[in-house]
This record gives C-alpha cells, structure tokens and sequence, in this order.
C-alpha cells in the first residue's frame, strides 16, 4: 500500500513537473512576442531621434541677418526662425515623443578619481560631494535623501518651450500644491527652448544646487511627480520656483495630457555621463547631441496633436523605509 502510494506520488510529481515544462515552452514565444514588439518600437523611435539629430545639423535657424540664431525663453517662435527638417522617415511615429534620462548621483571613489575625464556633478556647500551622474530607469525607486538630475530630449521639427512643475505625491494618491520649478531664475535667455538634438537638464550645472534631493516632507509623503510640458509657445507663466494654480495645471493635463507609452533602454540602465552628454550641457545649447551620441534612457510616446503643446507626469517614487 505504502510502495503503491509511493510510486503514485512520484508520477503525479513527474506529471506536474511535465504540464509546467510545456506551459513555460508555450509561454515563451508569447513572452518573445511581447519583448520583440516593445523593442522594435523602441528602435523606431530611437530613429526618430537619430533623424531629427541630423536634421538639426543640416538645417539650423537662421536670424534676419543671416546668423545662426534660437528665439529666448520668452520670444515666441515664428516662420523666420523655426526650424524645417530636411528629410523624413519612411516609417511614420503617430503621437509626440519625448526623451527622459534619470541621472542618479553617487559619491565619487578613489577608483572613480583615476577616470579621465572626470565627469562629475561638483559639490554645493550643503554637500560633500563631487558626485558621478548614472542612468537609472524610470521606475526607479530612490533611498530617501538620494540625488537625482533629469535631462530631456524631444525630436521636434520646430522650436517648443520646456516647463517643469513639480507636486508632492502622497499614499492616499493625493498632491500637494505644484511649483514650477523650469525655467528657474538662473535659467538664461532661450535656455528652455526646446530643438532636436539640443538637451535640457533640469537642474542645470550652473545652478546654486544642481541637482533634486528627494526627501519627506510629510510621513506619509511616496514620491514627487514631474510634469513636463512642451508647449510651441510659451505659457503665461514667470520663471523660478512659482507656486502655480492647481485648476490651471489641471486644465493643462486635461489639455495637453493623453494616452501614453514608455520604452526603456534597459541594456542602458547604470551607464554613466558621457563626455558628449557632458559637453553638451556645458555649451548651453550651443553643442548639439550627434546620431552616435547616446539616446535617453527612457522616451514616452503621447497620443497628441503633432506639433502641439504635450505633457506627461514623471514619477520620482521614495522607497518605503
């Protein structure tokens, strides 16, 4: 009786282990599927990228006197000094994409130290830094006190307007009040102008604090939540850090906002600043990234009007203690 149970047992074990080898083997293509459909979107949209790189080069704005020129930060864009790409791709990206790049800060090493170039966030007074800038994916849990930077991208035909509001983001799903925090006063002329190849980071290296700390300010406090917004024109907004009306940033979600889809470079993930990406930061928009120079760590497709004001919400979410 015991040796029948036994053997029993051992076949409904060895069964088992059969079903769920097949179920993995017919899951597998399925799992396949998927990830080859998100990658081959994320390879089309890094074309769209790569392209309006090359266009940027190809085709600048040109002033009435015939230098080159980009409109201000408070200049609204016309005919004369909008950019016109020179080409188009065969394969068409319904919606506006915009690139995002996390950079996470961590204290530089001795190791780190022997790098050449260095390429370090330099340490404010309230800090003991230098720190190295890493990619880090969108979904990213950040340790409480943690820096963070971000950097965006967007592969527009024409000039457009960047602005950054930031809002607290409690448990129950509820946010605080938003404050514009891009452009900031120390922002120059024109630095939240928005061009293909031309990358935005948000805080900038000449500001007094160049990156975020994330921190909680109430206990029940998860994350902040970054609105970006790219407008063709610019909104009735100032610059610095402005306490803006929760009806009016509501409206513009409503707006401006839309289905939206997110791709990662994951093979990405960890990568550090790039002597490009740092070069293009320091020119202050006047060093364009290349089609060989990295493409953001994450690009968000918004089902939008092409050419018309967008927006999406970009979590920073505080691990649990």
């Amino acid at each position: 009786m015991n040796r029948r149970l036994r053997v029993g047992t051992q076949l409904q074990v060895t069964g088992l282990v059969m079903l769920l080898s097949l179920c993995s083997l017919l899951m597998a293509p399925a799992r396949s599927a998927q990830e080859e459909q998100e990658d081959a979107a994320r390879r089309l949209w890094n074309k769209k990228f790569v392209e309006a790189r090359a266009d940027a080069k190809k085709t600048p704005a040109k002033s009435q006197t015939g230098g080159s020129t980009r409109p201000t930060a408070t200049q609204p864009k016309t005919e004369a000094n909008a950019v016109t790409p020179s080409g188009a791709t065969t394969e068409v990206v319904q919606g506006e994409l915009i690139g995002i790049t996390l950079w996470r800060l961590r204290a530089a090493t001795a190791r780190d130290d022997q790098s050449k170039p260095r390429l370090l966030v330099q340490k404010d007074a309230a800090a003991s830094g230098p720190y190295l800038p890493e990619r880090v994916a969108a979904d990213t849990p950040f340790k409480e006190g943690q820096f963070v930077r971000l950097s965006i991208e967007a592969p527009r035909e024409n000039d457009a307007y960047l602005y950054v509001i930031d809002r607290e983001v409690y448990a129950d799903g509820k946010m605080g009040d938003p404050y514009l925090i891009f452009p900031a006063q120390s922002t120059p002329s024109g630095g939240n102008v928005v061009t293909a190849g031309k990358v935005i980071y948000v805080p900038a290296q000449g500001d007094p604090i160049p990156y975020f700390t994330l921190t909680r300010n109430r206990g029940d406090q998860v994350g902040e939540s970054l609105t970006i917004i790219i407008s063709p024109q610019p909104l009735p907004v100032g610059v610095g850090l402005l306490k803006l009306d929760p009806a009016q940033v509501a409206e513009w979600e409503k707006q401006w906002g839309g289905p939206t889809e997110r791709r990662e470079a994951r093979s990405e993930v960890g990568k550090g600043w790039t002597v490009a990406e740092k070069e293009v930061e320091d020119s202050q928009g006047k060093r364009l990234l290349t089609q060989t120079d990295p493409l953001p760590q994450t690009i968000y497709r918004i089902a939008a009007k092409s050419g018309g004001p967008v927006l999406i919400n970009v979590p920073l979410r505080i691990a649990p203690q």
